[in-house]
C-alpha cells in the first residue's frame, strides 16, 4: 500500500493516490490541471483508466470538477448520500462551480456513502465519518490500523474549513472537529495545504485549543 499526493496546484484540492488492491483517488481537483495529474500517475506506471474508485470528500468544484476525466474512462465515484444528487444533476450553486467560473457537468455516482460505511481497498479499509460543517455532506476517511485520516476541508494542518458557504454550518463543524479530535491520528491528509505523516494528533489538538477553546 502506498499513498501519494499527485495534485493540489492552483485552485485544485489536494489529490491523493492510494495504490492498493483497488487503485483509488481521494478527490479530483477542478480538472484544469488534468495533464499534470496524468503525468504524476505515470510516475507510478499508472494511467487514468487504472483508477477504479474516486472518493469525493465533499461536493465543491475544486474537489469534484476533475471527476469527469476519470469517469469517462471507467472510474466509479463515491460521495456522501446527501450530496450525490448534486453531482448527478450538475448543480452549479452548492458545488460553487459558478464561483469558479466553470460549469459542472452531471456525473454519475456509483456509491452513496453513509456514516459508518467501510471501504475496503486491500490493505487499507477506510471508515466513513460524516463530518458536516464545511458542507452538509462532508466526510472524513479514517484508517484505524495505519492511524491515518483524510479530512477533506473539515480540518487542515493549521486550521478548519470555511462555514460561510451554501449548506455550511459553524456549529456542525465544531461538533465534527471535536469528533475527529477523539481519534488517534498519526497521518493527516487534508483537502488543502501541507499534509503530516507524523504527529498529526498534535496539529488537531492545537486547532481545538486555538479555534474552539
Amino acid at each position: 500500500m502506498q499513498i501519494h499526493q499527485i495534485g493540489g496546484l492552483g485552485f485544485d484540492s489536494n489529490i491523493y493516490l492510494i495504490i492498493d488492491k483497488t487503485i483509488t483517488l481521494i478527490d479530483a481537483g477542478t480538472g484544469v490541471n488534468f495533464k499534470m495529474i496524468e503525468q504524476n500517475l505515470g510516475k507510478f506506471n499508472l494511467k487514468p483508466s487504472d483508477v477504479e474508485l474516486l472518493i469525493n470528500t465533499h461536493c465543491h468544484y475544486d474537489h469534484v470538477g476533475g471527476n469527469r476525466d476519470f469517469v469517462t474512462v471507467g472510474c466509479k465515484v463515491a460521495v456522501h448520500e446527501l450530496e450525490a444528487d448534486l453531482l448527478r444533476k450538475g448543480d452549479q450553486v452548492v458545488t460553487l462551480a459558478g464561483g469558479f467560473g466553470k460549469r459542472l457537468d452531471p456525473i454519475e455516482v456509483e456509491r452513496e456513502l453513509r456514516d459508518g460505511d467501510r471501504i475496503k481497498l486491500g490493505e487499507l479499509t477506510l471508515q466513513v465519518l460524516h463530518t458536516p460543517g464545511h458542507t452538509l455532506g462532508s466526510i472524513s476517511l479514517y484508517e484505524p490500523k495505519e492511524l491515518l485520516l483524510f479530512s477533506g476541508d473539515t480540518i487542515f494542518r493549521d486550521g478548519v474549513g470555511r462555514t460561510d458557504l451554501p449548506t455550511s454550518e459553524a456549529a456542525a463543524l465544531r461538533r465534527s472537529i471535536y469528533r475527529l479530535a477523539k481519534l488517534n491520528v498519526r497521518k493527516l491528509y487534508p483537502g488543502h495545504g501541507p499534509f503530516a505523516e507524523e504527529g498529526a494528533n498534535k496539529f488537531i489538538s492545537r486547532i481545538v485549543r486555538t479555534v474552539y477553546p
